[in-house]
């Protein structure tokens, strides 16, 4: 049966993708944590790459786990951030490498097992989307700090429990920096875009592999 449920959900890539792609293509409507409201699947498979404005970067590529396809990038100038929307910022990077660390390391110990050989990656690109913005502003990019603690898994089923867990606390972070960071739409527009993947795509996929 759960084998039935994980082909279902790879065949959902591309519609996952879309969905995605369109809410940010023309907006997104913020998602809270303490709802965790879902739909879709747990991995969409974007394959578009964007196009900026005016000068700016081009958008990223598709990926797994999240389908962020078209991305525009930035031409134009932008309101300096305040020291409490450059912390917020850079504690959403942070957020995202811990979980980026806890994949790899869940991959490191077990092989290229089914979620986290996806949403690894997909957790990289989280990073990169939020890298982008503090480049644009200006903003010290902090560096991965690691795990802070040597990390293992005595079964897979823990360590998807682990994923269930990061995800839960990556999406209910974004509750509290959306806030800070609500007079910058573009900030607000990937903000909520990464909570959404952490809700409605990844923590799916970890509940499933639990």
């Amino acid at each position: 049966m759960k084998n039935k449920k994980l082909l279902l959900v790879g065949t959902a890539f591309l519609f996952v993708a879309l969905a995605v792609a369109a809410a940010l293509a023309f907006g997104t409507t913020q998602v809270s944590a303490q709802t965790i409201e879902r739909q879709g699947n747990p991995n969409g498979f974007g394959t578009g790459t964007g196009t900026g404005i005016g000068t700016g970067v081009t958008g990223t590529t598709g990926y797994r786990g999240m389908g962020m396809s078209g991305y525009s990038g930035y031409g134009y100038a932008v309101t300096p951030l305040t020291s409490e929307e450059s912390t917020a910022l850079q504690n959403a990077i942070l957020e995202e490498y811990g979980a980026l660390n806890l994949y790899q390391t869940v991959i490191d110990q077990y092989g290229d097992v089914y979620p986290f050989d996806q949403i690894v990656l997909a957790e990289q690109q989280h990073v990169n989307a939020l890298v982008r913005q503090a480049t644009k502003y200006g903003v010290a990019v902090p560096e991965n700090p690691g795990l802070t603690a040597e990390t293992s898994f005595a079964t897979l089923q823990g360590a998807c429990q682990a994923g269930v867990d990061a995800e839960i606390a990556d999406a209910a972070l974004y509750d509290d920096l959306l806030p800070i960071v609500s007079a910058h739409s573009d900030l607000v527009q990937v903000f909520t875009a990464l909570q959404s993947a952490s809700l409605n795509y990844h923590l799916p996929a970890f509940e499933l592999c639990n």
